[in-house]
């Protein structure tokens, strides 16, 4: 699929972050995973020779890889900075756990990446089928349901993507945020 068709399919997902986690940390799931929907596509920017496109990059390895270094990498400024502030500064106790932001950060890449090998599954594949099991397993998916450029499937999935995400933010502020305003 094209940027739209992938950015589609991770605010469908964010959708699914903003009613599960609240408004606030759904925004931030969904910041995330927008970021990192991209990355498996920067392969087209390697030559062909090292890295061919729709490779390792499109695969669970490569999906458990980001996610654990991205979380790690988070994680422990974290838990450095809330226990600087709790030693020198204004806060008595920590405010997050470092294993609580792992498992959220890691576990929202996971989910941008493999949104990402999903909507690409939906393609016919050709040449450019995706291994989701590489290097276990030479086995590879394309659904066949379009072409990667098709104009219709990018747009109908960027537009359910954008309608599930305001549906999702109308449905927290209805249920979650207006009941507890005093009045309203």
């Amino acid at each position: 699929m094209e940027r739209g068709g992938h950015y589609g399919t991770t605010l469908l997902l964010g959708g699914i972050c903003i009613v599960w986690f609240g408004i606030g940390w759904g925004v931030i799931a969904t910041a995330i995973m927008l970021l990192f929907t991209p990355l498996p596509d920067q392969d087209q920017y390697i030559p062909e020779s090292i890295v061919r496109h729709r490779g390792p990059t499109h695969s669970l390895t490569f999906t458990v890889v980001v996610a654990f270094v991205t979380a790690s990498t988070v994680a422990y400024p974290i838990h450095l900075g809330q226990w600087v502030a709790v030693e020198y500064g204004p806060l008595a106790s920590p405010v997050l756990s470092s294993g609580s932001v792992w498992a959220f950060v890691g576990g929202v890449v996971a989910a941008a990446l493999v949104g990402h090998l999903a909507t690409d599954a939906l393609t016919k594949g050709g040449g450019y089928r995706i291994e989701p099991l590489w290097p276990f397993s030479s086995w590879t998916v394309a659904l066949g349901l379009c072409c990667s450029d098709n104009v219709a499937w990018n747009a109908a999935l960027l537009a359910s993507g954008l309608t599930a995400f305001a549906a999702a933010i109308v449905h927290e502020f209805h249920y979650s945020i207006l009941p507890s305003i005093p009045g309203v």
